[in-house]
């Protein structure tokens, strides 16, 4: 379970640090587009559409993380009442209903990648598909730590406390 565990602060670990490369480059990007549309009446040609391709895969791939770092929604009233092995169970299911919708998101983009992923992206000349690889991307990297998270807590290799913070 010591592996499982790394792999899960690893994976996310390295997620963050894209997350943080791609925030840098669109920050960049908008504020040399602003200053190149404003000041200078000119724009860099696709600027505009790498930063939206940024913003989605930061989107997609952020959600995963904030599983991984048990930062996504939850509701936990009801759960926090409970005697640990229920709350166990409660955060597992919790976990589960979670990784069947991403398992549905990535289900049904694929079949969507399949009918229109080929069409170029202007104005790259790009297939869309690789834009729309976001969703799959970040989905079933969320079902993944979803899955790990729940081996992880019914081995009790993690806390299912509100305010746990994770050895370093």
């Amino acid at each position: 379970m010591g592996f499982l565990k790394k792999i899960d602060n690893g994976l996310a670990t390295i997620l963050e640090w894209i997350l943080v490369g791609l925030f840098m480059v669109f920050f960049a990007l908008v504020c040399i587009l602003v200053v190149l549309r404003y000041g200078f009446n000119d724009t860099i040609y696709g600027g505009n559409e790498f930063v939206t391709i940024a913003f989605l895969f930061t989107s997609a791939l952020g959600a995963a993380v904030g599983v991984a770092r048990r930062e996504h929604i939850a509701i936990t009233v009801f759960a926090d009442m409970l005697s640990e092995w229920p709350k166990r169970l409660a955060f597992s299911l919790q976990l589960a209903l979670v990784a069947i919708i991403n398992g549905y998101m990535v289900y049904y983009s694929w079949n969507w990648i399949k009918l229109t992923g080929h069409t170029p992206w202007q104005p790259f000349d790009w297939p869309q598909g690789i834009v729309q690889a976001a969703i799959p991307v970040g989905c079933g990297l969320a079902v993944l730590f979803c899955v790990i998270k729940i081996i992880l807590t019914l081995s009790r290799r993690e806390s299912v406390d509100l305010l746990w913070v994770p050895d370093e």
